[in-house]
């Protein structure tokens, strides 16, 4: 049982880290590119922010994750 709340707990971090990196990018797009590109672009770039920037975001999320732990661990051994 304390292994399933761990690993939920794990997918929280790394959904909730996904989803404000993936905030923060959209508000800069938004601040930077909406005032240059007319909407016909906008729809364009759509599913190419979905399809890369999205998953690029959880690879990264996930990563640091692994990283945290490995060298939470690595700490704990050490003390």
């Amino acid at each position: 049982m304390v292994k399933a709340k761990r690993v939920l707990l794990d997918t929280a971090i790394v959904f909730v880290g996904t989803a404000l990196n993936f905030f923060v990018f959209l508000e800069a797009y938004k601040r930077l590119v909406f005032p240059y590109i007319n909407e016909e672009q906008r729809v364009d770039n759509a599913p190419y922010i979905f399809i890369y920037i999205l998953p690029s975001f959880f690879i990264i999320s996930l990563v640091s994750l692994i990283l945290y732990k490995a060298l939470a661990k690595h700490g704990n051994k050490n003390c």
